[in-house]
């Protein structure tokens, strides 16, 4: 698989702003590190970087993120949003939408597992990480990371993920062109942020709401040393996971692991 070039993915962009700065980078620790020490030095919103493989890439909850060196898209883009930062977590939602829809151009037919990974057959096949960056000149900084399974086999992913993890290429047997994807996927990033920005948030809901692997499922929710289980119900305004426990209490989910169990009747 040839290596993505800053040039070929330029050639034909079609956004405004995500994506028209570009790093392409062959091996890097994390480029969410990259893209926060970048914006720390003042770099511009919509700047993205991008790893042919990462060795210390992270995903939520503290877990690991593999890549397969030509086969994955593993990048992170440059956020600066002028929203409070109470609600930076709509971003999150914001993007699974985003390549929901671009997987959605390619015939798949995502559903996503709250708030923000993306599953094919429940598989996984995308993760999301949104990490905060310093404020520069009083104006906040979120990074964005995705990690996308496109052209990797089975042997690509360590033994212990395999029963759990898919890619484009192993659900479908057709190889994906990465650039093309990459652009496609900026341009819904793009998309769904200014609905973010633009204060329409209930449209980022509706979306996200239309794919959900969540909502109407029992689910088991663990929170560090807590665990309880119940059903989930809907989102609410922001976003939060609203999920009836077996007392019939509505609780409130803001973060936390969500397990799927069974589909409701």
């Amino acid at each position: 698989m040839k290596p993505l070039r800053a040039e070929n993915i330029l050639k034909g962009l079609k956004t405004r702003c995500f994506g028209q700065s570009i790093l392409c980078l062959e091996k890097v620790g994390s480029t969410n590190d990259i893209i926060l020490k970048m914006a720390e030095e003042g770099a511009p919103e919509g700047l993205v970087a991008l790893a042919e493989a990462q060795t210390k890439g992270r995903g939520r909850q503290g877990r690991s993120w593999s890549s397969a060196s030509g086969k994955s898209l593993t990048f992170s883009l440059l956020l600066r949003p002028k929203i409070r930062t109470e609600e930076f977590s709509e971003i999150t939602l914001a993007a699974a939408v985003a390549i929901a829809k671009t997987l959605e151009d390619y015939r798949f037919q995502p559903r996503i597992k709250w708030p923000n990974d993306l599953l094919l057959k429940e598989k996984k096949v995308c993760g999301i990480l949104t990490e905060w960056g310093p404020p520069r000149d009083k104006m906040a900084s979120l990074v964005l990371g995705v990690g996308l399974n496109l052209n990797q086999g089975a042997k690509d992913f360590p033994r212990a993920l395999r029963s759990g993890a898919t890619s484009l290429y192993r659900f479908s047997g057709k190889k994906v062109d990465r650039v093309r994807f990459l652009q496609s996927l900026l341009i819904h990033l793009e998309e769904t942020y200014g609905w973010v920005t633009q204060r329409r948030f209930s449209k980022v809901l509706s979306e996200w709401r239309k794919r959900s692997d969540t909502l109407g499922r029992q689910v088991k929710l663990t929170q560090g040393s807590r665990i309880f289980y119940g059903q989930a119900v809907d989102l609410d305004e922001k976003g939060a996971l609203l999920v009836r426990t077996d007392t019939g209490i509505i609780e409130r989910v803001t973060s936390g692991d969500v397990q799927l169990l069974k589909i409701r009747n």
